[in-house]
């Protein structure tokens, strides 16, 4: 692909309208995307999906998340080739209105998609939700921030949260949190271990904290002590898939987890569903591949699979399927078969005449 920027050259020119208004909120690992292609902006450098993705240890499905996901921003202008290949690269300048708003910026402008979940969230049940989503409805209202900013203990709260952060709160984040506390009635000491885990994770992103979040409001979490038995949960499945892939001795990247979280939390699949798909994986393909174990849930998901008796029920389709296939197949060829011999004619009378005058 070939990416274009009208930047000098010799220096790489980062707006402070992508700092102050996209970067907090964006992945971490989409920002990453973002500065290296910019990096390598009219440079002549061949890049390929393929190549970014090499650079930062990714899948090219995770390059194409990032790219979606600042076209969207309205940062990038992607091109593709008829193949449906990115052809090009185009950045833009962010428009006007989004360089006039405060570092911090609106609570509309924090409106983005999940297209990750951190490594927590919904009970891996299956079953459905009817918890506040991630796009935080039913907001407080700039009253109500403002009635509940006045009492001490959220006073404290935010205290608390600018010890973490190191810094002062912007009125996004006061908000953030007064919704944790007033609307998914966390209690201050379950939003204090909120802060405390998600930094422990290496992410102060506030997009970051409110997914976890909501996360823990959609498993029913209301206490420290489920969180952390929710926390330990999942860090174990990881671990456990880690194990079915025969990969130890280390943590799992920031990819695999994104993979993982995507399993448990976005999909609700059982630990026993995802060992199963890993064991199908080993098993036709002779390595860890967390990205065919992916292909195989997709798939299970798609086909409302939440036990393994569904698994059973799929394979037996498949196969019934499939016969169905090979008979017609090869009755197409004996078909074939036939009609490749050339055809005679006989005079059944000739035939009588010859054998009486035998």
């Amino acid at each position: 692909m070939k990416i274009y920027t009208d930047a000098p050259e010799g220096m790489t020119v980062v707006q402070n309208a992508f700092i102050d208004r996209f970067m907090p909120h964006a992945n971490g690992e989409f920002v990453k995307v973002y500065l290296y292609l910019l990096r390598c902006a009219d440079t002549g450098q061949e890049l390929s999906l393929a190549s970014i993705a090499d650079i930062f240890d990714h899948t090219e499905k995770d390059v194409r998340r990032a790219l979606a996901y600042w076209e969207k921003q309205n940062l990038l202008r992607l091109k593709l080739s008829p193949d449906g290949a990115f052809a090009s690269v185009t950045f833009l300048t962010p428009p006007a209105e989004e360089r006039k708003s405060v570092p911090g910026g609106s609570e509309d402008s924090e409106s983005v998609q999940d297209s990750t979940r951190p490594d927590i969230g919904a009970h891996a049940s299956g079953a459905p939700s009817s918890a506040p989503t991630s796009k935080m409805e039913d907001k407080p209202s700039r009253a109500r921030i403002r009635e509940l900013s006045g009492q001490e203990e959220i006073r404290q709260l935010f205290f608390i949260a600018e010890q973490y952060l190191g810094r002062p709160l912007t009125p996004g984040e006061q908000g953030d949190l007064i919704y944790y506390y007033d609307t998914l009635h966390f209690p201050t000491d379950l939003i204090d271990y909120l802060l405390d885990y998600c930094i422990s994770k290496g992410s102060k992103s506030r997009r970051y904290i409110r997914t976890v979040a909501l996360g823990w409001a959609e498993a029913g979490i209301t206490t420290v002590a489920q969180a952390q038995q929710e926390t330990n949960l999942y860090n174990k499945n990881y671990y456990t898939v880690l194990n079915a892939f025969g990969i130890r001795n280390r943590g799992p990247a920031a990819s695999e987890q994104e993979i993982m979280s995507r399993w448990f939390t976005e999909r609700g699949f059982s630990i026993e569903l995802v060992l199963e798909a890993c064991r199908r994986t080993i098993r036709q393909t002779h390595q860890p591949s967390f990205e065919y174990a992916d292909s195989i849930l997709e798939k299970w998901h798609e086909n409302h699979v939440v036990s393994l008796s569904d698994v059973e029920r799929l394979d037996a389709q498949r196969k019934q399927e499939q016969g169905k296939r090979t008979d017609m197949q090869s009755a197409r060829t004996t078909g074939k078969r036939t009609n490749n011999f050339p055809q005679r004619t006989y005079d059944f009378k000739q035939l009588e005449k010859e054998l009486l005058n035998q």
